[in-house]
């Protein structure tokens, strides 16, 4: 698991870019820039949802789909 909280205005800009160029929600750009700057996937129970918000992107985000364990 990644945790990582903004540092400066550079992040900052860098979530606004993704969210203009893929229209993910604030919560999922910031998701997906970490990813990208740490060279990690993305787990997630909808790898469509991040694999139609990688279209707009230079690389494609790595995401891995994982099941829901409720189900």
């Amino acid at each position: 698991m990644e945790i990582a909280p903004l540092e400066g205005i550079e992040q900052a800009a860098k979530i606004a870019d993704l969210i203009g160029r893929t229209g993910l929600s604030p919560w999922d750009a910031h998701v997906a820039a970490i990813a990208d700057v740490a060279i990690c996937p993305i787990l997630t129970l909808d790898a469509g949802k991040w694999n139609e918000a990688s279209g707009p992107l230079e690389d494609p985000l790595f995401t891995i789909e994982i099941a829901d364990p409720d189900q």
